[in-house]
């Protein structure tokens, strides 16, 4: 990445706030670090500042500088630690050894070659990862990380293959932007030779020279009925264990559970998923239309089918990127989706696109089969599965006396959403042949029709008249799914979230959110995400008069607040009050 020259677009210095911020970014990227290590590798009182980089490719990128050394690189909002950064928290993210003169050619912008790796016996203390994640590696003579990168293979592939590229390199000691001017004098550290699972091979020897040996004492022909007691065996570290074989008896197959089931048929799952990116974005999305396509509310724009439905759906040994597929961008991806009838997609908005009808009985639709466990997780509202967990909301509207007849499958009351409304409508015009042909998008109204709408038999009718006539004699009506099943039915439509920016003492500006506990969400846990979301104070308070609490955040947060609600948790525009406004501005 920092191979050939980059571009200075700006350099700014962060604020306190934002130093927590990014601290707190670390924590949440990098799981397995404490907090301790993350404020001594971000420090409150250090000099920090965010410099935006135009690559020689035309991407740009951010690196995190603090105190004059860079620890941080932002690529495409991904956190990738630098070797700086490495070097004070080793165990960021896993490491691997390669041989001393692999890391000149790697610097000259040679890849990775597994032969270049260096592997332990029977792969003993090799560390685990999956395809796609981050990776570091030193040498074989200095444990100080001098590459980090994403692996293209497995833990497992790596241990197994013989050859191919193993590591996609982002940034080596010693290109660019180690030689930075405006950086301090960057020198890796000089460290002992690494070895895998903390195991030195020199302790291992010292171990073994301290090891009182006795000559074994050989009886030719032991006495009957003498049991010969042996010496416990020494231990040796990462020494490989045997497992019994426990016989099948009726008491463990009684124990055997549906997870333990789901287990045995994982690999045959597994192997049913694409391995190309073509092929897997087409998996999930077939998936998607399998689980979802009766419960989900259309139009639905095309970036939060991306991010809130295919995404996770993705294995997780597998990363979904459409930019690494042939398609490059989601349009032309669900362009050739239309193109093969799955789904249509329409411009609701200009620059919009959204997804406004799915094709359920497609015959790939019919033939795909869900890996169980991702089946369990969106039942489980696994794919809403989320700090505050809202239910899933969506509007709908109830059977009625006035409409019954014409939804002869379903009896007063039952919840039917918009498209549900439609299709009935539209199978039962062109049952009984209804369409106006000398009218365009019109409709002949029969005795039934007539009479739910209140018009004239044989009157010509717009489609939409007659559909907005009849979603009018339906109880408009709100329907909440929760993450454990549970379905809430509410005969009325939902207030929608209010977001208010009032003014307190000191003219300063303050953010307030009511009616977030209509739709199912926990203020408290809110509250904190909020704050780690905008680096600022949030809590939870009651105006003088109100029946329900409100969220309070520092400043103005109506864009954070309605992109958190919108694109995190999915809620529609229509629920959130002024959304739009909120959206278009810069985020503050």
């Amino acid at each position: 990445m920092f191979a050939k020259p980059y571009k200075l677009k700006s350099n700014n210095t962060l604020k306190n706030s934002e130093k927590k911020h990014l601290a707190q970014r670390i924590q949440n990227d990098f799981p397995g670090v404490t907090e301790h290590k993350v404020k001594d590798l971000v420090p409150v009182k250090s000099n920090s500042s965010c410099m935006k980089l135009v690559l020689h490719s035309g991407e740009t990128i951010g690196v995190y500088v603090v105190d004059g050394i860079p620890i941080i690189i932002e690529k495409e909002e991904q956190l990738v630690p630098t070797v700086c950064a490495l070097w004070k928290i080793p165990d960021l993210i896993p490491t691997i050894t390669i041989h001393t003169p692999v890391l000149p050619k790697v610097l000259g912008g040679a890849p990775l070659y597994l032969p270049g790796v260096t592997l332990p016996p029977r792969g003993v203390g090799f560390p685990m990862f999956s395809r796609n994640t981050l990776l570091a590696a030193c040498t074989s003579d200095n444990s100080a990380a001098a590459i980090v990168g994403r692996c293209l293979l497995s833990s497992g592939d790596m241990l197994l293959k013989a050859a191919g590229t193993c590591l996609e390199t982002i940034h080596v000691y010693g290109d660019l932007l180690c030689k930075e001017t405006k950086f301090e004098k960057i020198e890796r550290p000089k460290l002992g030779p690494p070895s895998y699972g903390g195991t030195n091979p020199e302790s291992i020897t010292m171990d073994i020279s301290q090891l009182s040996i006795q000559p074994s004492v050989k009886e030719e022909w032991p006495s009957l009925g003498k049991q010969t007691q042996q010496p416990d065996p020494v231990p040796v570290p990462n020494e490989p264990k045997l497992i019994p074989d426990v016989p099948q008896t009726e008491t463990i197959e009684n124990v055997e559970n549906e997870d333990s089931i789901a287990d045995e048929c994982s690999l045959s799952e597994e192997s049913s998923i694409p391995t190309d990116m073509d092929g897997l974005l087409q998996w999930c999305l077939l998936s998607f239309i399998k689980l979802e396509s009766k419960r989900i509310e259309l139009p639905l724009k095309t970036n939060l089918l991306y991010k809130n439905h295919l995404m996770p759906l993705c294995p997780a040994d597998r990363t979904l990127d459409v930019k690494k597929s042939s398609y490059k961008k989601m349009g032309k991806f669900l362009e050739n989706m239309q193109q093969q009838g799955l789904l249509e997609v329409r411009e609701i908005e200009k620059g919009v696109d959204a997804v406004v009808s799915i094709n359920a009985a497609h015959p790939l639709v019919a033939a795909h089969t869900v890996e169980r466990r991702v089946e369990r997780s969106v039942e489980r509202g696994g794919q809403r599965a989320g700090p505050a967990a809202p239910p899933l909301v969506r509007e709908v509207h109830c059977v009625t006396a006035a409409v019954v007849d014409l939804f002869p499958e379903h009896k007063k009351g039952t919840p039917l959403t918009s498209a549900e409304v439609r299709a009935t409508l539209t199978e039962y015009v062109k049952s009984r042949a209804l369409t106006a042909p000398q009218h365009r998008a019109a409709v002949t109204l029969d005795a039934r029709l007539a009479n739910i709408v209140g018009r004239p038999e044989q009157e010509f009718i717009k489609w939409e008249e007659l559909m907005s006539g009849v979603q009018n004699k339906m109880t408009s009506s709100t329907e909440m799914r929760f993450a454990d099943g549970s379905v809430k039915l509410i005969k009325s439509k939902l207030e929608p979230i209010k977001m208010q920016v009032a003014t307190r003492s000191g003219n300063k500006k303050v953010t307030l959110v009511s009616n977030l506990e209509s739709f199912g969400f926990n203020l408290q846990v809110l509250s904190q995400e909020c704050q780690h979301g905008v680096a600022a104070s949030c809590g939870v308070t009651r105006s003088p008069g109100a029946k329900y609490d409100q969220l309070m955040l520092q400043g103005d947060q109506t864009h954070y607040v309605a992109k958190l609600l919108i694109e995190k948790y999915g809620l529609p525009k229509k629920f959130v009050e002024g959304a739009d406004k909120a959206l278009k501005k810069k985020k503050g």
